[in-house]
């Protein structure tokens, strides 16, 4: 794994964007569903978006809590550029309450209480490059509450021909979100649970906005996207659940869009639950393929349940064991068996801006190594 330089911790303030002032004098923040209401000195339920002097800033802008090079199979992305790295980063907080939360460290904290370091867009483009990833991930925390620090660095990411990731938990405002996505290539959306019960007392949030931001994304952009709903014992792994989400995501996204789900390992609030054994996800597998979805894998667990199979003949197309692509046999994003075409971006070529209503072209790119 490369070394990534440590650059220099700095106060960052940057103004923020998607807000107004209401009568009371507050700050109201309408990035996201929580619509918070922000008076003078205080934050955002997100701990990064604060109200002074009137205006409300970004602390997150520039102020990555963490930086590595990842897999991509690591976001999870199965059909985006399969066996290529990705240059990810983070900042603080999130807008989301989580007892689960896996990055609990970073974003259950404020702004000031992460080492974070100061990499303006253009460094982070520069980084990415240097290290031959042509991809860029905003993730680990939630990267809807850092909205303008990711557009500015994608912006950057485009014009020098790199992709762009949003890995989120889709919580974001309708308005917000065409600003959003309209500058990133991919995603990963978390779709926690399928009942308002679990939002409401386990994420304090709710599930609805969640699946609209789902539905946008698949019939109003070009973004593309898969899905990741981890297992909790008890709490999310009913299979009458699993079912309903199996076959939400058939009538309303398709059978193409991949779902992952992922293994549950005890942190946080919730160190009291078990982890999540083999079988559940075997089962859930098995109950969203019967009812119709394609692509279906397991994740955070050594499985065959990874790799990809063409779902007309059911050749082995991409093999993977963990993170790792193992073998990859599509041919012009094809089976090669068959010839049933494979949804997804299986090569390097750029896709600048992908709403719905921009007409792409493509473009060769520095990253000629990573072509599959």
């Amino acid at each position: 794994m490369p070394k990534l330089e440590i650059l220099q911790p700095t106060e960052s303030l940057h103004e923020a964007r998607w807000w107004e002032t209401d009568v009371a004098g507050k700050i109201h923040c309408y990035l996201c569903p929580r619509h918070c209401r922000i008076g003078e000195g205080q934050a955002g339920f997100c701990f990064i978006r604060v109200h002074r002097g009137g205006k409300l800033y970004s602390l997150g802008y520039a102020s990555p809590a963490a930086i590595q090079i990842d897999p991509v199979e690591k976001k999870p992305l199965n059909h985006f550029l399969p066996g290529t790295t990705i240059f990810s980063l983070g900042t603080a907080g999130c807008n989301m309450g989580c007892f689960f939360c896996q990055n609990w460290d970073i974003s259950k904290s404020r702004s000031d209480q992460v080492h974070s370091t100061h990499a303006e867009p253009e460094q982070v483009v520069e980084l990415a490059i240097r290290h031959r990833c042509p991809s860029i991930a905003f993730t680990y925390n939630e990267p809807t509450i850092w909205a303008e620090y990711a557009i500015d660095i994608a912006k950057a990411a485009h014009s020098r021909g790199l992709n762009t990731v949003m890995v989120s938990n889709g919580y974001i405002s309708e308005k917000a979100f065409y600003e959003v996505y309209a500058h990133i290539d991919a995603a990963n959306i978390d779709l926690k649970a399928f009942t308002e019960n679990f939002y409401g007392k386990i994420t304090l949030t709710h599930l609805a906005p969640v699946l609209e931001t789902l539905k946008r994304l698949k019939n109003e952009t070009n973004v593309w996207f898969e899905i990741t709903n981890l297992m909790i014992p008890t709490l999310n792994d009913d299979e009458d659940e699993t079912r309903r989400l199996a076959e939400w995501i058939l009538e309303n996204l398709g059978p193409d869009v991949p779902l992952h789900f992922t293994a549950f390992h005890p942190d946080f609030k919730l160190r009291n639950k078990p982890r999540t054994p083999p079988e559940t996800l075997h089962r859930a597998r098995q109950i969203a393929r019967e009812a119709g979805l394609h692509y279906v894998y397991e994740g955070n667990i050594l499985t065959e349940a990874a790799d990809t199979h063409c779902p007309q003949c059911d050749a082995l197309l991409i093999q993977r064991s963990w993170h790792d692509v193992r073998a990859n046999r599509l041919k012009n994003g094809a089976c090669p068996a068959c010839g049933h075409a494979i949804p997804g971006v299986w090569n390097q070529c750029k896709l600048a801006g992908r709403a719905a209503d921009e007409k792409h072209s493509s473009s060769t790119t520095q990253f000629d190594t990573f072509n599959l």
